[in-house]
């Protein structure tokens, strides 16, 4: 029997760091488009919104209609929810598979979903977490355990 400690910890370590990680993006994003609701937060936010873009001395021409941002920081925030929820639960059951070296094989195909679906749901923000659970799927994949050939 193998020890599967490393895979243990690698996966652990990065599904934690994956879905604290997109936990927060989901929730400033929730928070942003929550404190645009109504007619004043609306209002604030277009005049922050300008007032930010034309510091930076970006061109009237080149800077993003505000709609269009809130838009995209709602479908991210939701996105990034979503693909957290579905990490957590990959991330969990290739832990469970894992231990006591149920299925390995099964357990890092797990693996490898959860680090590609919580690298693909955030943008490539989760970009660490993602490759510490893909090395535990390859972990998972490329050790064997020693033959015990004993005899001629």
């Amino acid at each position: 029997m193998i020890k599967r400690t490393g895979e243990i910890v690698l996966a652990i370590i990065g599904l934690i760091f994956s879905v604290l990680t997109q936990a927060a993006i989901a929730i400033i994003g929730l928070l942003m488009t929550s404190g645009s609701k109504g007619k004043e937060g609306l209002a604030t936010f277009y005049n922050n919104y300008y007032q930010t873009m034309t510091e930076r001395e970006i061109p009237k021409s080149e800077i993003p209609d505000p709609d269009r941002v809130l838009n995209f920081v709602q479908t991210l925030s939701w996105t990034t929810l979503t693909g957290g929820l579905i990490t957590l639960a990959l991330g969990g059951f290739g832990i469970y598979y894992i231990m006591k070296n149920r299925k390995p094989v099964f357990a890092g195909y797990l693996f490898l979903a959860a680090g590609i679906v919580s690298l693909l749901s955030t943008a490539l923000i989760t970009f660490i977490p993602a490759i510490l659970l893909i090395v535990a799927a390859i972990l998972c994949f490329v050790r064997k355990p020693k033959s015990t050939f004993s005899g001629l």
